[in-house]
Parts: structure tokens; sequence; C-alpha cells
């Protein structure tokens, strides 16, 4: 190999890396002029350390935090997912009525979708409420055979359970999906509780009778890891990483704002 050649790949390797690096870039400015898409202001609750990042953490090169989001559904089914649903998004849906529509309908490939997440609203009321049932259920259990331990031990579970629910699991949930942006603003249009995230989703058979309750489906959001300016990761720095559930954490408000490729940044975060 000769001289210029050498020269000549490795100046094709930096122009490379000059125009990826450029289109990034542009990438991000076009995501973030104009208004944002939405605004919303989460808590330690809604946002972990993601694993993937250890390394990261370890040489001290970044910090992310990952959007921290639930689904209520019932064995793994959506009751926001029917038929019809999945016919809008463009999956094929099997005649249930056919033997063999299972592998009919998990052989569809997964395919890009806009998720509608909700933060505080109905859905968290509702997983609220149904714990604070669970309880009383529980508890009048416990009050018709006083002595039971076993009911005891599953009265004291309730307890935890509404506990972890009122103080420490996240109140953003995944309650919808579809293929255009602007329809699902429209359907959802309070930008501080409901964001809008590109995913892709993929269904499948799951278990019970098709249909019953909504759909199982994969889902695979996108973008949802955010860097935290450097200025802000004091605010983060004694967390763990994946231990929403298990660390007692201060409290934290963080700011963060959706653009026009519904990719998040933060705007803020402070400990309160």
């Amino acid at each position: 190999m000769t001289l210029w050649s050498t020269r000549r790949r490795l100046w094709l390797g930096l122009a490379l890396i000059l125009l990826s690096n450029a289109v990034a870039l542009a990438g991000v400015y076009y995501n973030r002029s104009g208004e944002p898409e939405s605004r919303m202001t989460l808590s330690e609750r809604e946002l972990q350390l993601p694993y993937g990042d250890w390394f990261q953490r370890e040489d001290d090169s970044g910090l992310r935090v990952q959007l921290l989001w639930r689904r209520a559904d019932e064995h793994g089914r959506a009751d926001w997912l029917s038929a019809d649903k999945l016919q809008a998004l463009g999956f094929q849906v099997p005649d249930f009525t056919r033997d063999g529509w299972q592998p009919r309908l998990n052989r569809q490939l997964a395919r890009p979708v806009v998720l509608v997440l909700e933060l505080d609203g109905p859905v968290y009321q509702r997983q609220l409420q149904n714990a604070r049932q669970a309880l009383a259920e529980a508890e009048a259990r416990v009050q018709s055979r006083p002595d039971d331990q076993e009911l005891q031990r599953q009265r004291d579970s309730h307890r935890q359970q509404l506990t972890q629910e009122q103080q420490r699991d996240s109140r953003l949930f995944l309650v919808d999906a579809g293929l255009d942006a602007q329809a699902l603003r429209q359907a959802y249009p309070d930008r501080q509780r409901y964001l809008l995230l590109g995913g892709r989703l993929k269904p499948h058979a799951g278990s019970g009778k098709p249909g019953a309750g909504g759909f199982a489906a994969a889902i695979y959001p996108d973008h949802t890891r955010i860097t935290v300016p450097h200025a802000l990761r004091e605010v983060f720095a004694d967390w763990q990483q994946g231990g929403a559930y298990r660390e007692e954490r201060p409290q934290v408000r963080a700011q963060l704002a959706f653009g026009r490729r519904l990719e998040p940044w933060m705007l803020d975060a402070s400990r309160q």
C-alpha cells in the first residue's frame, strides 16, 4: 500500500466521521427547533439509570437517565389494543374461528407506531383504586378469620403493594398507539400529561380467548434514554442503576421536552 493510498483512506475516514457528526447535530437541531411537541415534569419515580450505561458511569464520560413507564395490562393484554386498532396500525387480523390463528398473528413483524404515554392520569388512578380495593377485601377476610396467618400475610402483602403504588411506582403509563402523531395529539391535547414517543409494536397471541380484554403485544419505545447535562449530574449522583423500585432516593423533579422528532432532552432537574 502506497503512502498516497494510506493518506487517502485516512482522509476518507475522517470525512465520513465529520459527515456522520454533522448529520447527528442537524437531527438534534431540527428536533429542538421551534416549540417542543410536549413538556413534562417527571419525578424520581419515572426515571432510572439504565443498566447498559454502566461503563459510561464508571469512566464519567456521560450520564443518562431512562424513562420508566408501565402497562396496565391484564395477563399481558392491553385493553386499548382491539382488533380494529391492530388493523388501523397496519396488521393483518386473522380469522379467530380457524385453527392456526396464533402463528399467523405471531409471525407478523413489528411495525413503527407512535406511542401515547400518560402521566398521573386516569390509568394511574385506576391502579391506585384497584390496590385500595384489594387491601380492603384482604382486611375483610382477616376480620372474618382473625387467627388465619395466611390471610394476615396476604393482607400485609396488599398493604405493601398499595404503599409501593402510592409512593414509588412509576405513574407513567402506555395508554394508546397510532400512526398519525397529529391525530393522536388531537385526541390527547394536554401536552403536560400526555407525551408522544416513537416506537414499534408487535402483536402476539398471548393466552386466553382471542381479543378478550384487548390483545397482547411487545412494545419497543424509541429514545427513552435522556442525556443529563453536565451541570445537572449532581442531582442524580447517588442513584443506583436500575434501582427505581429498591432504593430509597431523594425526591427529584426533572423537566423534559419532546421535540419535533419526538425525542426528549432535559431542560432542568432539582432535588425537592
